[in-house]
């Protein structure tokens, strides 16, 4: 069986690994210069910086014993920065006891690592997916065709892969489950002298759900750098502001929670315009969305980098199996 995987993310890449391992030919194309998606981590001349997923969590078997390979592998490492939490106009530790892991020297470590003897074509923008007797075609923006496929996982959003699809399949996928976020970096010329590598802020007040010091990782940026995560409504809706005011916002909101004066070296924004679980959307579980055209992602378990690699693992084994 030939099977195309659209998305080089870490369910599409764990899905192709899988169906590889189980005697698959696998082709997998992605729009980006390399593996990640929402892991991907920006290169600077003073390290990397995480600007979407921060971290990750293990509790299903099959993947703890993943995350051991990666940390056998030397991609992954546990986060033993201390968590803090924003409440009530107070900084403190966070209750949780939660272990936390991390890709090594960037969150995408371990994604790039799946990827490796795979067949990846990189920069391949996918405009259009028709089946026909001979199986599922391929046409990308170059109007090139590649096919015939026996099967194809889509392992990128619902609403990017609606645009793809024709109308009758378009229709029934969950357009709406994913929603944007806001992400700011800010290097400072100063240490601020708060020790938490992250921070969740649970103040309605402010339009900010994470904080992460960069530099409290393996890897990442040696100054001081404080990633600001901006919640799913706020970004929403300045969805199309310019970087000035998310620079802005940022800094006010930094400031204001690390109870610090701020002053930059340099300011990243970055738009993730598909990055959380909308809870108001009710989101299908990964299935076929018809004759050998399968949904990967976090989104299809409820959001989460373990699930997003379940997810393709189970594509994968379903295929094989039945």
């Amino acid at each position: 069986m030939k099977v195309a995987v659209v998305g080089a993310g870490i369910a599409g890449l764990a899905c192709a690994k899988r169906l590889t391992e189980l005697g698959m030919v696998v082709e997998v194309f992605d729009k980006a210069r390399g593996p990640g998606g929402r892991m991907t981590s920006k290169r600077t001349t003073h390290g990397y910086l995480d600007l979407g997923a921060q971290y990750f969590t293990a509790r299903e078997p099959r993947f703890i014993k993943q995350v051991q390979h990666w940390q056998q592998q030397g991609v992954v490492a546990p986060w033993l920065a201390p968590v803090w939490q924003y409440q009530q106009g107070k900084l403190q530790p966070s209750p949780d006891s939660q272990y936390r892991f991390i890709g090594v020297p960037a969150m995408h470590s371990p994604v790039k690592q799946l990827a490796m003897g795979l067949n990846v074509q990189y920069q391949w923008q996918l405009t259009k997916l028709q089946y026909d007797a001979a199986g599922w075609w391929l046409t990308d923006s170059q109007a090139r065709q590649l096919g015939p496929f026996s099967a194809v996982v889509l392992s990128i959003p619902p609403a990017q892969a609606a645009a793809m699809l024709p109308a009758e399949l378009a229709a029934s996928l969950p357009t709406a489950s994913l929603i944007p976020c806001w992400a700011v970096n800010i290097e400072l010329v100063a240490p601020s002298g708060v020790p938490a590598g992250g921070i969740f802020v649970k103040d309605p007040a402010l339009p900010v759900s994470w904080l992460s010091r960069q530099n409290s990782k393996p890897g990442r940026m040696h100054s001081e750098s404080w990633l600001v995560h901006f919640t799913p409504a706020f970004s929403q809706q300045h969805l199309e502001q310019d970087d000035s005011f998310w620079q802005q916002s940022a800094v006010t909101c930094l400031a204001q929670i690390l109870s610090a004066d701020i002053s930059s070296k340099s300011i990243l924004c970055h738009r993730w315009r598909y990055a959380q679980i909308n809870p108001a959307s009710q989101a299908t579980a990964t299935q076929a969305l018809s004759q050998g055209l399968w949904l990967a992602g976090d989104w299809t378990k409820g959001g989460r980098v373990e699930n997003a690699w379940l997810s393709g693992i189970d594509i994968a084994e379903q295929l094989t199996y039945g």
